[in-house]
């Protein structure tokens, strides 16, 4: 931190105030200050922590390393698995910034047309926009109820097709729903 810190300080010389560089040199570098104290506890209780880990930890890295010099399939097992799960991370990234840009898109697509449906009530009014909202229901449900009756129909024709063909009525499995051929036609 001592060797780091006048070239950081030089650095932030022409973006700061002086008085801003002046407290930051006064609490970075004074050896008294609370920050400097607390640095070399830090460093010396890593330094002491490292010295007695290190005879612990040395011989199993020794051994590891060895293994794995014996065998590099377990390197190249490795480095497929490592590539492997780097792609799926990538593949993520992806799928989560598709699904980001997705969602923002309908939402403006939604905050779109609720502005415009804003903008037509305030261009024509409210009256004529509860009109030409009564008059589009009355339309739609014009169509839904022909869509109902074509549907209801053919319902209908199916029903009287199976009923005719006797598969309903005698408990015969009749083959595709009732759409095969009947062995009375010549079709």
């Amino acid at each position: 931190m001592d060797r780091a810190d006048p070239a950081i300080l030089d650095a932030l010389k022409g973006f700061l105030p002086e008085q801003t560089m002046e407290l930051l040199q006064d609490h970075l570098q004074n050896p008294q200050s609370a920050l400097q104290a607390i640095w070399r506890q830090t460093a010396s209780l890593l330094n002491k922590l490292s010295a007695i880990v290190y005879p612990l930890i040395e011989p199993l890295v020794a051994r590891a390393l060895q293994a794995l010099h014996d065998s590099p399939d377990i390197v190249v097992l490795a480095f497929v698995l490592a590539t492997f799960v780097f792609i799926l991370q990538v593949v993520a990234w992806v799928h989560r910034t598709m699904m980001y840009f997705t969602r923002l898109a309908f939402r403006m697509l939604g905050w779109a047309l609720v502005f415009g449906v804003l903008a037509v009530v305030w261009r024509r009014g409210p009256e004529a926009s509860i009109r030409d909202v009564v008059v589009f229901v009355s339309k739609i449900a014009g169509y839904a109820a022909l869509v109902k009756d074509i549907w209801w129909s053919e319902y209908q024709k199916f029903d009287a097709q199976t009923k005719r063909s006797g598969g309903a009525a005698t408990g015969q499995r009749v083959p595709s729903g009732g759409y095969s051929r009947s062995r009375n036609t010549a079709w």
